[in-house]
């Protein structure tokens, strides 16, 4: 799988930059801490805090009609999320029914 065309749905005004964890749903499973980074050139950086120190992940990703796109630079576990920005600057996923808040990190 190869993502081309770049970042769509102006995502330099909303989704580029670091964003923190704020809440999720059960069963999502995601570690209070968890960090993800989303770069212009595609680049996703996920870090993910455990006992033995952050976990990092690299990614690429891509976004098309509020579907945020995520996989392996390898083209391994491609992933497809809702992704929606909602007042006060919380970025929203949305897993098919469990969801995840994150807000802007510091």
């Amino acid at each position: 799988m190869t993502l081309s065309g770049g970042p769509t749905e102006d995502t330099a005004s909303w989704l580029i930059g670091t964003w923190q964890l704020l809440r999720c749903e059960t069963p999502l499973e995601i570690q209070s801490g968890t960090r993800m980074h989303f770069a212009a050139d595609e680049r996703l950086d996920y870090a993910i805090p455990t006992p033995e120190g952050l976990f990092r992940v690299t990614m690429r990703w891509s976004l098309a009609r509020g579907v945020l796109l995520t996989v392996h630079d390898d083209g391994s576990n491609p992933v497809e999320v809702g992704a929606t920005l909602e007042a006060g600057d919380v970025l929203t996923f949305d897993f098919g029914g469990p969801r995840a808040w994150f807000v802007r990190a510091q």
